[in-house]
């Protein structure tokens, strides 16, 4: 099996897509942050997103944190419906797409993080990350939007 075809990649709605840009342009110059709704099982799908507050008041510009209550609640809703909680997303305003060392020590293995970098509030680039053993670096998720 070559390397291309154990590379993973996540299928996400273009609705969801489109969503998570607005929100991290909407957010900027501070960091957004969601919830990536969808299916594990057959292929990483996102069918929704869920908009968080981020709740960090002193570090927003650079670091956000989810309020547990809500992401409780978005969880149940999604297993009522047959989904699951399958990663989240988040912005770095006027920096790249890429995880940083405080991103790395917070993940969790097997979820997907999507991460928008908003450059000057409007250009935009999106990529997906993953990590797949404990204590291993992340690695890009090739992003496939479908309809």
């Amino acid at each position: 099996m070559g390397l291309l075809s154990k590379k993973s990649k996540l299928k996400v709605a273009k609705s969801a897509y489109a969503q998570i840009v607005e929100h991290a342009k909407d957010a900027y110059p501070e960091e957004c942050c969601g919830v990536l709704v969808g299916h594990v099982m057959g292929g990483r799908k996102v069918l929704n997103v869920e908009r968080m507050t981020n709740t960090n008041t002193e570090r927003a510009h650079d670091r956000y944190v989810i309020d547990p209550h809500q992401l409780n609640l978005i969880d149940k809703v999604a297993r009522s419906q047959g989904c699951e909680i399958i990663g989240f997303y988040h912005s770095h305003p006027d920096h790249p797409d890429r995880p940083s060392e405080f991103d790395r020590e917070r993940g969790q293995l097997d979820y997907s993080y999507v991460i928008v970098a908003v450059q000057g509030g409007t250009e935009v680039s999106v990529k997906s990350w993953i990590f797949t053993k404990e204590g291993a670096p992340f690695s890009e998720e090739k992003i496939e939007q479908i309809d």
